[in-house]
């Protein structure tokens, strides 16, 4: 009898040490646009960010944990964005947000985490970000470091000294990157001889394309959505622009959708983006591969993205530790710094007001594709 109980006692604390071993759930909200304007970038960071959360689980988390992913639909809309942090946060009990698609979502949900005191890492260029409070952190780099791969560009290989700027005025990621540029184009002596301004929601540019189709310049920057850009680029070429004229645009534009959205009349465009798969880095490549095998598809700038932010955030619950929660997952956010990764030179680094930077890819599209500058 004594020999069955002590037996029965073992079993028991070899019953509980397994499931001590197997962890325990980390709630993780993953919201962007996935659908509206902004699925174009939405859809592929999500596939991305899911992409880095499973492969961690597969991996293993400190103390056998997993994560648990709840998905969201901001739509861009600035409101779906509010509700879905405070739905992550009440209903679901999420330790971390991932997202939201762009600065605009972002500068409307980041104060409601700061509030609530849960982490939200999101996309999104405008620094104001981090302003909103210690609870929010950003991915991308800010449009003046960026941006200024693409005004040497500009300046240095493809010879600019006149260009037009339109961007979309409903964006402020846009608005900085367009800043931005003027700034260091200006600094170089090239002359901005058009400074328009729209909103995303348009459709019809035909005023805009035939002042820009008669304007004199050596290119056109376009900082808006990528099926907009594309959409107003075709619009400016069939309203008689000079075939000499060159296109650039911000990262927004190295998207599989501006491609198909253009088509022929793309063709040719210069890119500054934050990520190409053609890097042969071995993280990379294994990324990629993953990548095709399920989604059927190469990963874009915006796949990239996600992918990365994912590595972030899964580096920073590594660093919590066996037993993590909001507070210690939004201290490692804090701290990280020089994290390897799938974007620009393959390092995230911050600097003292924690903005990111991992250097620019430059790429053109080319037959259909996105190839480097060489």
């Amino acid at each position: 009898m004594q020999r069955r109980a002590a037996v029965a006692g073992a079993l028991l604390l070899a019953s509980g040490g397994l499931a001590f071993g197997q962890g325990k759930d980390i709630p993780v909200g993953v919201f962007n646009a996935q659908t509206g304007t902004y699925a174009f970038g939405g859809v592929p960071i999500q596939n991305g960010m899911k992409q880095a959360l499973e492969e961690a689980n597969a991996q293993g988390l400190p103390g056998g944990n997993k994560f648990k992913v709840f998905e969201g639909d901001t739509a861009g809309d600035k409101g779906q964005t509010i509700n879905l942090v405070n739905q992550f946060v009440k209903r679901d009990n999420v330790m971390l947000i991932l997202g939201p698609t762009i600065s605009g979502e972002a500068l409307a949900g980041a104060p409601v985490a700061n509030d609530l005191k849960v982490p939200i890492l999101a996309i999104g260029s405008s620094p104001g970000i981090l302003a909103t409070g210690p609870w929010a952190f950003k991915i991308q780099a800010t449009p003046v470091d960026i941006m200024g791969f693409l005004g040497k560009l500009a300046v240095e290989k493809l010879g600019v000294s006149r260009i037009i700027l339109l961007h979309d005025q409903s964006n402020d990621g846009y608005v900085g990157q367009k800043t931005a540029l003027a700034d260091y184009l200006t600094k170089a002596g090239a002359k901005i001889v058009a400074d328009e301004k729209f909103v995303s929601s348009e459709s019809n540019f035909l005023a805009l394309a035939t002042k820009m189709a008669t304007t004199p310049t050596d290119a056109i920057f376009i900082a808006a959505p990528a099926e907009v850009t594309a959409n107003l680029i075709l619009q400016i070429r069939q309203a008689g622009l000079d075939s000499k004229v060159k296109f650039i645009g911000p990262s927004t534009l190295g998207s599989l959708g501006f491609i198909k959205a253009g088509g022929k009349a793309v063709e040719g465009t210069y890119v500054v983006s934050d990520y190409s798969p053609n890097n042969p880095a071995p993280m990379n490549q294994a990324f990629v591969k993953a990548y095709q095998a399920k989604y059927k598809a190469v990963p874009d700038n915006w796949a990239g993205m996600g992918y990365a932010l994912g590595q972030v955030a899964v580096q920073a619950v590594k660093n919590a530790g066996p037993d993590p929660d909001r507070t210690k997952i939004r201290d490692e956010l804090a701290k990280l710094n020089k994290v390897p990764m799938v974007l620009g030179n393959g390092m995230w680094s911050v600097d003292a007001g924690r903005n990111p930077s991992y250097g620019g890819v430059l790429l053109q599209v080319k037959d259909g594709n996105f190839v480097a500058v060489q």
